[in-house]
C-alpha cells in the first residue's frame, strides 16, 4: 500500500438514497413499459381503439383488441439488498428544526467501508435492506376513482 492509499468511505445514508434511487427508476422503467404496452391498442392518429371484426351470428361486432389479449404485468413488490460493510468514523451533524422553533436537531452519518472485506472479516456488519411497495393511499385511491368514473 502506499503512502496515499486510502479506503474510501460512503455515508450510509448515501447508500440508502442512492439504492432508493435505483429502485425508484426501475419502477418508473416498469411504468414506462406498462403504458407503451397498453398505447399499442389505439390509433396514434385519432386516439380510437383498434378493432377486430368478430361475427357472431348475424351480427358483426368490431372488438377492441385490447379486449382480447391478457394484460399481465411486471411489479417489484419486495426488493432485498444484502452487503458486508465495515463501520468507520461517524460524522455528526446539527441542524436548524423547524418545527421546534429553530432548536439544534443532531443527526449521525455513519461512514461505512465497503472495499477490500472478505466473507471471513469478522470486523464487519451485514446490511439486509428491504424496499417494500406500499397500497396506494386512500386519499389517492379516491382521487384516482373519480377521475375513472368520468371516463
Amino acid at each position: 500500500m502506499g503512502l496515499f492509499n486510502k479506503k474510501q468511505k460512503y455515508a450510509f445514508s448515501d447508500i440508502l438514497k442512492g439504492l432508493q434511487y435505483a429502485i425508484n427508476s426501475a419502477q418508473e422503467m416498469l411504468q414506462a413499459q406498462q403504458v407503451q404496452g397498453l398505447l399499442k391498442f389505439w390509433s396514434k392518429n385519432d386516439g380510437n381503439p383498434l378493432t377486430q371484426k368478430v361475427k357472431i351470428g348475424g351480427r358483426e361486432l368490431d372488438v377492441p383488441l385490447m379486449a382480447l389479449v391478457s394484460h399481465s404485468h411486471l411489479e417489484m413488490d419486495d426488493v432485498e439488498i444484502k452487503f458486508k460493510a465495515r463501520v468507520g468514523d461517524i460524522a455528526s451533524h446539527a441542524l436548524a428544526d423547524k418545527l421546534q422553533n429553530n432548536a439544534s436537531l443532531s443527526h449521525a452519518d455513519l461512514q461505512m467501508e465497503m472495499e477490500g472485506i472478505k466473507a471471513t472479516d469478522d470486523d464487519v456488519m451485514d446490511v439486509t435492506i428491504r424496499f417494500k411497495a406500499k397500497d396506494t393511499p386512500e386519499g389517492v385511491a379516491r382521487l384516482t376513482d373519480e377521475y375513472n368514473k368520468q371516463i
